[in-house]
């Protein structure tokens, strides 16, 4: 509820920049949009893949899979957010650094895999 509220004062407040002050809009508007969505951020994403980590720990891999979904949705969200403000070329920037950051993460996991692997095979020799 909250949230809603808080949402709710930010699109008054937008209107009455948007009339008053126009100029200013665009960049009041980015600014609002970041401290919502970092609202939403701390008050509903992280408790809830706290929540869902906390339910899916005896498996392998939830943690990286939880971490690469959140990673991939922000990142997403501020792609579409710089494309919407006609910062294309930005929001594919944004997008593919983010792809990036989730392979190396990725990597991290998969080398600690193939170690085990290589271990168990000299241990077999």
């Amino acid at each position: 509820m909250q949230i809603v509220l808080v949402a709710v004062v930010m699109l008054l407040l937008l209107l009455l920049i948007k009339e008053v002050i126009q100029p200013l809009h665009a960049l009041i508007s980015v600014m609002f949009t970041f401290f919502l969505f970092s609202l939403l951020f701390t008050m509903l994403l992280m408790p809830f893949v706290k929540q869902l980590h906390e339910m899916l720990a005896f498996l392998p891999y939830a943690k990286a899979i939880l971490v690469s979904a959140s990673l991939f949705y922000v990142g997403q969200w501020v792609s579409l957010l710089l494309v919407e403000h006609s910062y294309k070329v930005l929001g594919g920037i944004v997008l593919d650094a983010v792809k990036v950051v989730i392979m190396l993460y990725w990597l991290k996991e998969f080398i600690e895999v193939l170690q085990e692997v290589s271990s168990i095979l000299q241990r077999l020799n």
